[in-house]
């Protein structure tokens, strides 16, 4: 093989190259993210820094995978699309919440969850990981429990309510927007979290995410 026939280690696929750029974006994201955390969880940020890297080539891997409705910025592990002019979650009506969760509430399914603080209102992407139809509630994750209908049961969620997934809802939670005093505001970046749960959404049927388990 000649000099000039030999691959080089910068000639990479799009997908490769997407690839590094996401692991460079998150990898910057979350040791800025690790130097803030409080004192009191000073114990467990060698087991942190231990896990990040199998975290990060895992959420890379998966966004470079899955298709995905959404523009991708790579380079600051972020996608981006069109943001309403007011938080869409108060549009959604209690009957049809209840009626998918009846029909779809299982482990694993990733959910959007309405966030107030003061007048700061989001929509975060959140997990099902415990299901109780007899009571007609479920558990998220990091949220909480609800009620089918998506009131919150705990005083700790009070200010959250969970939602509906559809496009307009899930299009929120990925892109970060944000609303101040109703009003559009600069978007968050999500977590390493909610993005390997963005990454595994099925946005041709949100009620079967692809089953790369967090």
């Amino acid at each position: 093989m000649t000099p000039d026939a030999q691959p080089h280690f910068w000639q990479v696929s799009p997908d490769n190259q997407t690839y590094t750029e996401l692991c460079n974006a998150l990898y910057e994201r979350e040791l800025l993210r690790l130097s803030q955390i409080a004192p009191a969880e000073l114990a467990s940020l060698p087991k942190r820094l231990a896990s990040l890297p199998f975290y990060i080539r895992r959420a890379a891997s998966s966004i470079v995978r899955y298709q995905h409705e959404l523009q991708l910025d790579s380079q600051n592990a972020s996608w981006y699309g069109r943001q309403l002019s007011q938080c869409p979650a108060n549009k959604q009506q209690a009957e049809p919440i209840v009626r998918f969760y009846h029909k779809a509430a299982k482990p694993g399914l990733i959910v959007p969850v309405y966030v107030e603080d003061k007048t700061l209102e989001q929509i975060r992407l959140d997990s099902v990981d415990e299901v109780d139809p007899e009571q007609q509630r479920l558990h998220c994750n990091q949220s909480g429990w609800f009620s089918y209908s998506g009131m919150p049961l705990q005083a700790e969620n009070s200010h959250c309510f969970l939602l509906k997934p559809d496009k307009t809802m899930m299009t929120a939670a990925c892109c970060g927007h944000q609303w101040l005093n109703r009003r559009k505001t600069e978007p968050r970046l999500l977590t390493l979290r909610e993005l390997l749960l963005a990454s595994r959404l099925n946005w041709r049927n949100f009620a079967r995410p692809h089953s790369n388990k967090i």
